[in-house]
C-alpha cells in the first residue's frame, strides 16, 4: 500500500547563519576585491580577498586595525585569475580596519576602510517534540548572548499568520516558549529565529505535514461501535502503516494520529453523528491500547462530509468509511469540516 501526501511532502528542518551585507565585491585597479565584513567566528573570520585581473608583481597589502597592530602581507607575483586572501582574526564583536593595497604597476594604492563584525557565541535548539501547532506551543532553548527570539508562522502564499518577538536582553528575562492560539488555517512553515545585538541570526524552520495512512475499513455490527475480534487484524495492519510513516517523518514536529468516522444518509443526522463519533473513538482507543507512538485524536462527521453525494436515506457503502491521518497540525480539508477533535 502507498502513503498519500495530502500537503507538503516532508517536514524540513534547516539551520543556518544569516547576516545582511555579509560581504561586498567590487573591481578596482587591477583587482576584483571581496571583503567579508561579517563572520560567525571560529573557522570563519573577516577577510580581504584579491583576484588579479592581470598578472601583478610586488603586491603589498597593509592592514591596520584601528585599535590594534598593523599587518603587512607581501606577494612577489600573482598570476592573472589567481587569488590571495588575508584573514583578519578577531574576537567576537566589532573592529575597524584601514587597508592599503599597492603593487608594482599601480599608479596609486587602493585604500579601504571598514568595520568588521564577528558573532558572539550563541545557539538555538528547537526539538521536534516541542513544536506543537495543534496546542499552540513551540518551546526552545536559547544559549549564549542571544538578544531575542522571533517566531513567524506562514500560511499559503507566504501569508503571515502569527508573528512575535521575545526579548532576552533584559535582566532575569529568559523565556523558553511561545504560546499562541492554534491557527485555523494550514501552517506551511514555522520559523524560529534567534539573533544577537549585531543582527547575526540562527534560524530553525519546520514545514508541517499531513499524511493519510493506508487502511482497510473496519466493519461494525448494526448500531454498534465495539470492534469485533475478526476486525482487529485490519487495525494491526493500519498500525504498522502508521509506524512506517512515522519512521519516515522522524521527530521534526509533534505528530498526532487523527481518526475520523463517517456514515451514509440512512437514519437521522443526529443518530449518524453520534454513531460516527462512537466508532471513531473506539478505533482511537484501540490504537492507543496497542502501542501507537503518538497521541490519537478522534472525531465523527456523520453524513456531513459524504464521499459520494446521495439523497437522504441512501445506503451508500462508500460513505460508511473512516480516515487515518498523521499531521503536525490539526488536519484541515473538505473531509474534516470541523476541528473539535478529542485527543489523548
Amino acid at each position: 500500500m502507498r502513503i498519500t501526501i495530502l500537503a507538503t511532502v516532508l517536514a524540513a528542518l534547516g539551520i543556518l547563519w544569516t547576516a545582511s551585507a555579509a560581504a561586498q565585491s567590487r573591481v578596482e585597479g587591477d583587482f576584483e576585491l571581496d571583503v567579508r565584513y561579517r563572520a560567525k567566528g571560529g573557522a570563519e573570520m573577516p577577510a580581504v580577498t584579491l583576484t588579479a585581473l592581470k598578472e601583478v608583481r610586488n603586491l603589498v597589502i597593509t592592514i591596520e586595525r584601528v585599535d590594534g597592530p598593523t599587518r603587512v602581507a607581501k606577494v612577489a607575483r600573482l598570476a592573472k585569475g589567481a587569488t590571495h586572501t588575508v584573514t583578519l582574526p578577531q574576537e567576537p564583536g566589532q573592529a575597524f580596519y584601514r587597508v592599503e593595497i599597492a603593487w608594482a604597476a599601480g599608479r596609486r594604492p587602493i585604500e579601504l576602510s571598514f568595520a568588521a563584525l564577528v558573532a558572539r557565541p550563541f545557539d538555538l535548539n528547537v526539538r521536534g517534540e516541542d513544536v506543537d501547532l495543534a496546542e499552540g506551543r513551540i518551546s526552545f532553548e536559547a544559549t549564549g548572548q542571544v538578544q531575542g527570539v522571533d517566531l513567524v508562522l506562514l500560511g499559503e502564499q507566504d501569508r503571515v499568520l502569527y508573528q512575535r518577538t521575545i526579548r532576552m536582553d533584559r535582566p532575569g528575562n529568559r523565556p523558553t516558549e511561545f504560546r499562541f492560539d492554534p491557527p485555523t488555517v494550514p501552517v506551511i512553515q514555522a520559523r524560529v529565529t534567534a539573533f544577537d545585538d549585531l543582527d547575526f541570526k540562527t534560524v530553525v524552520s519546520f514545514e508541517p505535514v499531513v499524511i493519510e495512512v493506508p487502511h482497510e475499513e473496519v466493519n461494525f455490527a448494526f448500531d454498534r461501535s465495539d470492534i469485533a475480534p475478526d476486525q482487529e487484524p485490519k487495525l494491526r495492519r493500519t498500525l504498522d502503516e502508521a509506524h512506517k510513516a512515522l519512521d519516515k517523518l522522524g521527530t521534526q514536529v509533534k505528530f498526532r494520529l487523527y481518526v475520523a468516522g463517517y456514515t451514509d444518509t440512512v437514519g437521522s443526522r443526529e443518530y449518524n453523528q453520534n454513531l460516527s463519533e462512537a466508532r471513531a473513538a473506539s478505533i482511537a482507543a484501540w490504537m492507543r491500547a496497542h502501542g501507537i507512538r503518538v497521541p490519537v485524536c478522534s472525531e465523527g462527521f456523520g453524513e456531513d462530509a459524504l464521499a459520494v453525494e446521495t439523497p437522504d436515506e441512501t445506503p451508500e457503502p462508500a460513505n460508511r468509511r473512516s480516515l487515518f491521518v498523521l499531521a503536525g497540525q490539526g488536519p484541515m480539508t473538505r473531509s474534516f469540516p470541523r476541528g473539535n477533535w478529542k485527543c489523548k
